[in-house]
């Protein structure tokens, strides 16, 4: 088995917790501190800006993207699909949060307004699109592959919910980053959309970013960085904020008596998917009674961490029930590493 980052770090267990054992170094501070003003457009037809902004930054906040009446009739869509898995004891979410999944298929809204918009499509095929060529006998063909959606989630954070921990979007792909000056183009696997469904503070819980994070290495520690690069996005309702896969980011507390709901989509490219589809028109019961390695071959099994879920389970759950255990079994194999640092 192969490794891109596993090199770099010692594993040990201690008191029956596992560590990684990484060098005591600060993420690079690539930016001087800024304000939210500096990474704000007031027009979602400012292409270029916004451009601009997320290559510098990580992120655009897209002032008044939708009306506040269309974000109401996206919650009246959404209202009857929350949920929350009694597993979740702060893994993926802290109990106080209940989600939608699927939001493209459960609120016609969302996917004419939201994933369908001209800045949603032309800002992801900006970051993501790719056009190469390849030699096939003695010519070439140049192929343009594209963008779909990686996912479109809803979040209610209830009051009293924990902050969540840093990450990227896109540790799904097991992406590998080299550190940046100055953004690169084909580092990103993702581009995502946060849609703000309620007012978000950071009283409420709204995202909070590592301005310029984008530009760190794989292996830049999120345990050891300039504070001042931290930020806490405070948006309306109706206010958009996109944000490249590699933006270290995360939801936060909620000290309030009050839900706060977002909702966040991203895109990813077109080619990260199976050439067969093999699901479409086949029926479950042609899966039934495969084993879960089987149907792990045939992509009906999740990928650590996170990828290819249906409501954050594996899709094997849906066709034979029976081997949840095993699946957990296996998803467990994803353990946090606390980090030791030494000099």
């Amino acid at each position: 088995m192969s490794s891109k980052t596993l090199g770099n770090i010692g594993v040990f267990e201690k008191e029956g917790q596992r560590f990684s054992k990484a060098s005591r170094q600060r993420a690079p501070t690539t930016l001087p501190p800024v304000t939210q003003d500096e990474y704000t457009v007031h027009s979602a037809d400012d292409y270029a800006s916004i451009v601009d902004k997320m290559e510098t930054y990580g992120l655009c906040v897209v002032k008044n993207f939708l009306s506040r009446d269309t974000c109401d009739q996206i919650s009246h869509e959404l209202e009857p699909h929350y949920y929350r898995d009694e597993s979740w004891q702060g893994s993926p979410f802290p109990r106080q949060t209940t989600v939608v999944t699927r939001c493209a298929l459960r609120s016609p809204t969302t996917l004419h307004k939201v994933i369908d918009s001209k800045l949603f499509t032309s800002i992801s095929s900006h970051f993501l699109e790719e056009s190469n060529y390849f030699w096939i006998g003695e010519g070439a063909r140049v192929a343009t592959s594209g963008i779909h959606l990686n996912s479109g989630i809803a979040y209610r954070v209830g009051s009293g919910a924990a902050d969540q921990r840093y990450h990227r979007e896109d540790m799904i792909h097991h992406t590998f980053h080299e550190r940046r000056q100055t953004y690169h183009y084909g580092d990103d696997t993702l581009v995502g959309l946060g849609l703000a469904l309620t007012e978000m503070s950071e009283a409420n819980g709204a995202t909070r970013a590592i301005i310029g994070s984008h530009l760190w290495g794989s292996h830049d520690p999120t345990a050891e960085y300039d504070r001042r690069l931290e930020a806490y996005l405070n948006v309306e309702k109706g206010d958009a904020v996109l944000m490249l896969g590699s933006l270290y980011h995360a939801a936060s507390a909620n000290s309030t008596a009050n839900d706060r709901i977002s909702a966040y989509f991203f895109m990813t490219k077109a080619y990260l998917r199976q050439e067969e589809n093999l699901h479409l028109d086949t029926a479950k019961e042609d899966f039934r009674g495969l084993s879960l390695r089987t149907l792990g071959l045939l992509g009906l099994h999740t990928s650590d961490p996170f990828c290819g879920h249906i409501d954050y389970k594996s899709p094997a759950f849906t066709v034979c029930p029976e081997l949840e255990t095993e699946a957990l079994r296996n998803i467990a194999q994803y353990k946090n590493l606390g980090v030791e640092l030494v000099d």
